[in-house]
């Protein structure tokens, strides 16, 4: 499996402290440039906020982590530098795609073109995972999985934090189960971490598309990338880490095409929505995901370090069982007649 040793720049924690520093400090600037540009969501019926808000504040992840991952990726140069190059890149596109969909609302199929362009053309870079099937059926399930990954990751951006502390869960996970990927990992939460100061609960700016699509991207890319060595172990733990977003988002879309409606249409019933209904505040849904996040790394890691890399993702599904039994006991609870 690939290692820390020969990949970790020993410059690495003081360049984080100091991207860290500067992602805090910049933060609050993000606020009034998407106030100045009149990007504020207003409150409407599928709102989980109360008062008119500014989005789009997600714009300064892409705009730090793009050029300082180009420059980790080749000043202490990391395994598969063609595949990150083109990942970053890719990663600016869905970014500034993103950015005008927040100012402009595009259409659905035009931006769902565009990240399957983007995933198109950097799976081209990815070598092979599977050598059980063909190399073609191969990239063609990874690029409508990676392109599902990017719209669910947006579709969860609807609760203060919630999007920003997925992130540094997924990107401090990624650092722990294959440590050569490590700087980019680190890199991607330390920004995100800054990010949270304006963006945690009560959120005086939304990430937005532009920092939700990017997010989605570019994690979805690195724990493709991470499977590349050892691929039928490690794929099970790096699997573990985004079920939390995966079974939320993929659950509902599928039970809401059972019932008739539209894929794309707007709506309150993602788990999340549904534990703010019943009373949480978004600051208790923040922690509450914090944790379960801790739980999936945890069992994740213990798998892998034990040999039974599959046991942790049997463990992460059963506790999103858990949970959504959990959510249906309480919803039942609070409306016995519903």
């Amino acid at each position: 499996m690939l290692s820390l040793s020969s990949h970790m720049p020993s410059a690495l924690p003081v360049l984080l402290l100091v991207v860290l520093a500067v992602s805090y400090l910049v933060a609050p600037a993000t606020v009034a440039a998407c106030r100045k540009r009149g990007m504020v969501a207003p409150v409407v019926a599928r709102s989980s906020h109360t008062v008119p808000t500014p989005h789009g504040g997600g714009f300064m992840l892409p705009l730090l982590v793009v050029p300082l991952g180009l420059m980790l990726t080749w000043l202490w140069p990391l395994p598969f530098r063609g595949y990150i190059t083109m990942l970053l890149l890719g990663s600016a596109l869905v970014a500034y795609v993103g950015w005008l969909d927040d100012k402009h609302e595009l259409s659905p199929r035009f931006r769902l073109m565009v990240h399957l362009l983007a995933v198109a053309v950097t799976l081209g870079l990815l070598p092979p995972l599977f050598d059980f099937m063909p190399l073609w059926l191969e990239k063609t399930l990874l690029m409508f999985g990676w392109g599902w990954f990017v719209s669910l990751y947006n579709f969860m951006d609807g609760a203060d934090g919630l999007a920003s502390t997925e992130a540094v869960a997924l990107g401090l996970g990624l650092s722990l189960l294959v440590p050569a990927f490590a700087p980019l990992g680190l890199l991607l939460a330390a920004v995100t971490v800054g990010f949270l100061r304006v963006n945690a609960p009560r959120a005086r700016v939304f990430m937005g598309d532009v920092g939700a699509t990017w997010l989605g991207y570019t994690l979805a890319g690195l724990f493709l990338l991470a499977a590349v060595d050892d691929t039928f172990t490690i794929i099970w733990p790096l699997a573990t880490l985004p079920l939390l977003f995966a079974a939320d988002a993929t659950c509902t879309l599928i039970r809401r095409v059972a019932t008739g409606h539209k894929p794309w249409e707007p709506h309150k019933t993602f788990w999340f929505h549904r534990v703010l209904a019943l009373g949480y505040s978004h600051g208790q849904l923040v922690r509450a995901v914090a944790a379960v996040n801790v739980s999936l790394l945890a069992v994740a890691w213990l798998s892998l370090h034990v040999g039974y890399p599959a046991l942790g993702f049997v463990a992460g599904v059963l506790e999103m069982c858990a949970i959504a039994w959990y959510i249906c006991h309480r919803e039942r609870k609070q409306h016995p007649q519903g």
